[in-house]
């Protein structure tokens, strides 16, 4: 079940509680292991513009959620409720929080790219921030090795560039893409499921991806 703890915009936020309820007790089904009840802190920070909606996974116990009121696709909004909340959920259960870090540039890679698999394999949607279907392969590798070689405070100082938009490389959602795809990459090598990797660390990620 879930507990409001803040509300941004009330009477629009209102419209998707039950929603996010029925979300995660759905998910807590498929990850035992999260908590009974989660705080929702509504917010208006990470909106993403196709869905109109945003989410982070704040702490181990808190989801922030975010939803423009604007928006003007309401039933796609709901749609997305749900996949937003199976996101932060994974992120929950793997420690992976606002509060938990530091993490380095290959971590953000590896447990966004689970938890974006997550929601694709168990939500049935492909997420426009994980779908690399129409990268170049050799851009995948090439920004994967970047991101190896970059420092954790040159991380944390241009973590937007490489997460949401890079100026320079002109390409939205780099993180995600590259991390979504090193996850395809270890469950079809190993004949995994993603919920099979939901409990492991970025480092064993990583190691499965070269054994």
């Amino acid at each position: 079940m879930i507990k409001i703890i803040y509300y941004h915009n009330e009477k629009t936020d209102k419209n998707f509680e039950k929603s996010i309820d029925e979300s995660y007790r759905e998910v807590c089904k498929l990850l035992p292991g999260l908590p009974k009840t989660i705080n929702i802190y509504f917010s208006d920070f990470g909106i993403i513009p196709e869905s109109g909606i945003g989410g982070f996974a704040y702490s181990p116990d808190t989801i922030t959620v975010s939803i423009d009121p604007k928006f003007k696709d309401k039933n796609k909004q709901i749609r997305d409720i749900k996949p937003t909340i199976f996101h932060e959920a994974f992120h929950v259960l793997q420690n992976f929080t606002g509060t938990t870090g530091p993490f380095s540039a290959l971590d953000n890679v590896i447990y966004e790219g689970m938890a974006t698999v997550f929601e694709r394999e168990h939500c049935g949607v492909w997420q426009p921030y994980g779908d690399y279907r129409n990268v170049p392969e050799k851009n995948l590798e090439l920004w994967f090795k970047k991101l190896e070689h970059i420092s954790n405070k040159d991380f944390e100082e241009k973590y937007r560039d490489w997460k949401f938009y890079h100026p320079k490389i002109k390409e939205r959602w780099i993180v995600y893409k590259v991390g979504t795809w090193i996850t395809d990459k270890v469950l079809d090598k190993h004949k995994l499921t993603i919920l099979e990797l939901s409990k492991k660390k970025s480092d064993e990620i990583l190691s499965l991806l070269i054994d």
